[in-house]
């Protein structure tokens, strides 16, 4: 991790496991100008940027680690002589011999500290002889704008996660670097993302930024009976807690909305589609999660045989009106037939202060302007059932495998990447109880879930195959008079030209 020139770098690990340490060590190596790897960080005049996820956090955690003695033990080399950190396996013998290592910032290089509150801790900042600064934020605050950092530091969960990407826009300017050292906390969107980024970096063999897992297992100064202690405690309260504090795993399956959604088995390749489309004998259903700040919509198709549905498409209109949700359903609807248009119908029932009409309202006369509608629903829309419990369990059953090994519900990859997402990240609200953190029934709504929502909505509702009405088209109205004449005239004999007309039966 130390020698990384990556931008961004993540240092996940459990309890105990070396994660924090070694990112304040690079803090201090970067901040002394003293960083063995040439060149990563300026050597004066830099800013270092480090996140708590409050107060209490800086005062306990942050500034002991950088200014005070303690944070690892030192002890003498045999062949050097020099001081270097203790090896608890090939120092054994000279347990007796190590001592506290002197702070990580030396009280030398210290010119001036700002405290908010300096008996608990709370610094502010901190400048040292060489020009850099030391900046100590808390997360529960707004995030800082309009300066530029060679180093940002967040240290465990954070409360705030604008945090993140405000702190990353601070270090364009000096190609800074970005690090991040955490528990594997799942209900962190933000840490989530990054992890997922860093894994897909490995994947393509890219270092933009890198992933570091340290493991409790791991660490040799913890007393093997303490380790012990330890496995039996985190065992007992559950495997999930075990895996995210020992391991040092993201721990997501046990917290999942649909746990059994996986996009090696519900995705869906375009190339086993007849010439990569969805047919047009195939009916087709619109649902539509209305919203201002994300109006999301999702297609689905089921085919004759009835043997799956398909989520062929999806639509992630931000800052939305009625007439952009009318011009994207018009992009991608036009010329095809659909069965019906489902929408959130708590959603679309809230009156806009404004003018006083529903979202369901104005999108029916957006649709009606481009003239795009349903068979059974015209231009207006079915409502999408509330009740939250049934559509889960309805998603579940159509995510269940069947025995033939294939799901009913199926979705195209490449061209439903937020659905996808959604998926991956739709966890369950969590509550702590006594110390212990509980897993409830109910989904989670921080964050943007809107295709999951269409999609409980259409599982819900059960969509079915129907056969395309064939409409014959209507001929021109000259053809149907002259249709009409003709059976008038039968037995009917013209004596006159047609401006003259007289005739009688025969």
């Amino acid at each position: 991790m130390h020698d990384s020139l990556a931008s961004e770098c993540l240092v996940i690990g459990g309890n105990r496991s070396g994660k924090s340490l070694s990112t304040f060590v690079e803090d201090a190596w970067a901040a002394t100008g003293t960083h063995p790897v040439k060149g990563k960080y300026p050597e004066k005049d830099g800013n270092l940027i480090i996140i708590g996820q409050n107060w209490k956090h800086v005062g306990l955690v942050i500034v002991p680690y950088l200014f005070r003695a303690g944070a690892f033990k030192i002890i003498k080399d045999d062949t050097t002589g020099e001081w270097r950190a203790y090896d608890p396996i090939n120092d054994a013998a000279r347990a007796e011999e190590a001592k506290p290592a002197p702070p990580l910032i030396p009280e030398r290089m210290i010119k001036s500290q700002s405290w908010l509150l300096k008996s608990a801790g709370y610094m502010n900042s901190c400048t040292l002889t060489n020009g850099w600064t030391i900046y100590c934020f808390s997360s529960e605050g707004d995030p800082p704008q309009g300066f530029q950092a060679d180093r940002v530091h967040i240290d465990e969960d954070i409360s705030n996660e604008t945090w993140v990407a405000e702190m990353q826009a601070r270090l364009a300017d000096r190609k800074g670097r970005f690090s991040w050292s955490a528990m594997p906390w799942s209900k962190n969107e933000a840490l989530l993302g990054l992890a997922e980024r860093a894994d897909k970096a490995e994947e393509e063999n890219t270092h933009d930024i890198e992933k570091y897992v340290l493991r409790f297992l791991d660490n040799p100064h913890i007393d093997p009976d303490e380790r012990r202690k330890m496995i039996e405690r985190w065992s007992a309260i559950g495997d999930d807690v075990l895996r995210q504090r020992a391991e040092g795993e993201f721990v997501t399956d046990s917290i999942l909305v649909y746990p059994n959604f996986s996009p090696h088995v519900h995705g869906f390749d375009p190339a086993d589609l007849p010439n990569g489309m969805i047919p047009n004998d195939w009916t087709r259903f619109a649902v539509v999660d209305p919203g201002h700040a994300v109006t999301a919509i999702l297609f689905a198709a089921v085919p004759p045989a009835e043997d799956k549905i398909v989520i062929y498409d999806e639509s992630y209109i931000r800052k939305s009106n009625a007439y952009m949700f009318a011009q994207e359903m018009l992009r991608k609807c036009k010329g095809q037939r659909f069965r019906g248009f489902i929408i959130d119908a708590h959603g679309a029932r809230l009156t806009d202060i404004g003018s006083g009409r529903s979202p369901q309202e104005q999108y029916e006369e957006a649709l009606a302007s481009v003239d795009i509608s349903s068979e059974l629903s015209g231009y207006s829309f079915i409502p999408g059932g509330d009740n939250i419990q049934a559509g889960l369990e309805a998603t579940r059953l159509m995510l269940h495998i069947r025995p033939s090994g294939t799901p009913y519900l199926r979705y195209i990859r490449s061209r439903c990447p937020n659905l996808e997402r959604e998926f991956k990240r739709y966890k369950k609200k969590t509550q702590v109880v006594g110390g212990v953190t509980i897993t409830t029934d109910e989904p989670n709504k921080r964050g943007e879930f809107h295709l999951v929502d269409c999609l409980r909505y259409l599982c819900l509702y059960d969509p079915q195959y129907s056969k395309p009405v064939v409409h014959e088209e209507k001929p021109w109205w000259w053809d149907r008079m002259q249709k009409k004449q003709k059976e008038k005239q039968k037995g009917v004999v013209n004596l006159a030209p047609n401006s003259y007309s007289f005739s009688y039966d025969v």
